[in-house]
């Protein structure tokens, strides 16, 4: 069901989601502590609930990130991937070499993607977005489309505050029309909070109506004349999205293994932490990475005295 238009419901927000946020940026400007380029991609952001930086992250860095996750098998159990095959569960990797699967939080266990995923660019966009520095609290990595319908982050990827959240999604080559690319609704950050049977905004999947929420969600973008937009990303270019951008993998034309190497991170301030965290205390440990940022994981006993590859946790995979 759908909150009251203008109706926040108490909840904090980033404050690119509040009415004074252009006033804000623009007396950051005025103080000389954002730059001409940072003003400019910060208004966007607010205004439209997504940005696009092409070309961001250096060829290097992404040829390094794509050669590990290439060669993941030779690192059996490091690894927590999908078995969208076989319609089964989430499961350790094995030792066979896979092009298909998706897997979580490469940042745990391969440095190529904490370098990619807190890409100086990156994190000082989101500190600024989020007035501290960013947590990497969950990633994806897509060798092919999910097929994803149309969705809010804060239905399946949950914080204690909903809104304090943001995404990167980094293209890790070139995409092709077909492969199921990312697509979106322009300024749909802006709709009414949609709220799930227990009166949060996360879904359970358990008892709540997943295909009447995508309609409803679809229904709303198309009624408030929301542009659709699809994103052709070229290699090393970087999507940020806000919490509640409506966005999902355009339908797939190409055969379903079409690859489209990309990776989804999902961030939040240090004044928040991931829902989990209530539930699986010891998986709240928090990792720092180079002064950049920190990261959490639902799927391994992080440890600061790391010395190589941790091992996917047995009993917890999400």
């Amino acid at each position: 069901m759908w909150a009251e238009p203008g109706n926040g419901l108490n909840m904090k927000t980033l404050w690119t989601d509040t009415p004074y946020a252009a006033q804000r940026v623009a007396g950051l400007f005025e103080a000389g502590e954002i730059t001409a380029a940072e003003r400019d991609d910060l208004a966007h952001f607010i205004e439209h609930g997504w940005l696009v930086w092409r070309a961001a992250i250096e060829p290097e860095l992404i040829d390094r990130f794509a050669s590990d996750i290439h060669n993941h098998h030779k690192y059996p159990g490091k690894f927590l991937i999908t078995d969208h095959r076989r319609g089964l569960p989430n499961r350790p990797s094995g030792t066979t070499p896979d092009r298909y699967e998706s897997l979580f939080d490469l940042y745990v266990n391969f440095e190529s993607s904490r370098k990619v995923c807190f890409h100086p660019r990156i994190c000082r966009f989101l500190s600024l977005v989020f007035d501290t520095k960013p947590v990497a609290c969950q990633q994806l990595l897509f060798q092919r489309s999910n097929g994803h319908r149309v969705h809010q982050d804060t239905s399946v990827v949950a914080v204690e505050d909903p809104m304090l959240m943001a995404a990167t999604w980094i293209a890790l080559e070139d995409v092709v029309e077909g492969s199921g690319e990312l697509a979106f609704y322009d300024k749909s950050h802006r709709l009414p909070h949609y709220l799930f049977n227990d009166g949060s905004k996360r879904m359970n999947f358990a008892a709540d109506d997943q295909d009447l929420y995508i309609a409803e969600l679809d229904a709303a973008c198309r009624r408030e004349g929301m542009a659709y937009e699809r994103f052709l990303a070229r290699k090393g270019d970087v999507f940020f999205w806000t919490a509640d951008l409506v966005h999902r993998s355009h339908p797939r034309t190409l055969p379903e293994d079409t690859s489209r190497l990309s990776c989804v991170t999902h961030y939040h301030p240090t004044n928040t932490t991931p829902f989990w965290f209530r539930h699986h205390p010891n998986r709240t440990r928090v990792m720092a990475f180079d002064d950049q940022g920190f990261y959490v994981s639902a799927h391994y006993p992080l440890d600061r005295k790391q010395r190589g590859m941790l091992d996917v946790d047995s009993v917890f995979k999400g």
